[in-house]
């Protein structure tokens, strides 16, 4: 009797996994990772006024508006010395990565 009840409880899951694995996988997705993973290009990169915000916090006094490079914001900025630096930001959460000297 247990073991009809624990095959039973199995194959409801199973079910349940197969019934509900596409409506969880339904965002769409461009290729796969190098690593196998899916990668999912559905994320949204944050507007320049939430850079500037992040900039601004940071004492950052910057010059111009932000652009997209290799993944990430990079905007060109004075360090505290007044030397020309550029700053990158994620353009996910517009988090302060760091500076970029030349």
């Amino acid at each position: 009797m247990q073991i009809k009840k624990i095959l039973t409880a199995a194959a409801a899951a199973l079910a349940f996994a197969v019934v509900a694995a596409p409506a969880a996988d339904a965002a769409p997705f461009h290729g796969f990772h190098d690593r196998g993973r899916v990668e999912r290009f559905d994320r949204r990169v944050v507007e320049h006024r939430v850079v500037f915000n992040t900039l601004r916090m940071h004492r950052v006094r910057y010059v111009g508006n932000p652009y997209f490079v290799r993944g990430h914001y990079v905007v060109r900025s004075y360090d505290r010395f007044g030397r020309i630096t550029f700053v990158e930001v994620n353009p996910y959460t517009g988090g302060f990565i760091g500076f970029i000297r030349l």
